[in-house]
C-alpha cells in the first residue's frame, strides 16, 4: 500500500513537472484584482494584469481612455461578483479560465468568462483568448 501511495505521489510531480507547474497566486485573485482596479477607476492598474508587452504612453493613454469612456456610459462598475466554481485551471495548470458577474451603475448585469495564462508564475488576463 505504502508503495502504491509513493507511486501516485511521484506520477503527481511528475505531471506537474512536465506540464511547467501552476506557480504564482490564484488565477481568481488575479481577476479580483482587475475587477477591484476598473471599480475604483485605477484603469492603468486593470491594464496591469493583462498578458501585454510593455506599452507604449500613447497606447496606455488610449486604452485607458477607452476604458474610461466605455464604464463611464454603464455608470462605473457598481460591483461584481466571482462566481462560486468558476475558476477552472487546465491540467497542465498554466491555463485558466474565471467566471465573474459584473453589476454596473445603471443596473445592467454583464456575465463574463475571463481567460488567463501563466506568464512566469504569475496569472494574466488572456488578450489574445477569444
Amino acid at each position: 500500500m505504502k508503495k502504491i501511495a509513493t507511486m501516485i505521489m511521484a506520477l503527481g510531480v511528475m505531471a506537474l513537472v512536465s506540464c511547467g507547474g501552476g506557480g504564482g497566486n490564484a488565477p481568481s485573485n488575479t481577476v479580483k484584482n482587475y475587477l477591484d482596479a476598473l471599480k475604483s477607476g485605477k484603469y492603468e492598474k486593470a491594464i496591469s494584469y493583462f498578458d501585454m508587452d510593455k506599452l507604449e504612453a500613447d497606447q496606455m493613454k488610449a486604452l485607458t481612455g477607452k476604458m474610461d469612456e466605455s464604464l463611464k456610459a454603464k455608470g462605473g462598475v457598481k460591483s461584481f461578483k466571482l462566481v462560486d466554481g468558476g475558476e477552472k485551471i487546465s491540467e497542465c495548470g498554466n491555463k485558466a479560465t474565471v467566471e465573474a458577474v459584473m453589476t454596473y451603475g445603471n443596473g445592467e448585469t454583464e456575465e463574463q468568462k475571463l481567460k488567463l495564462k501563466n506568464v512566469n508564475d504569475e496569472w494574466k488576463i488572456d488578450m489574445s483568448a477569444k
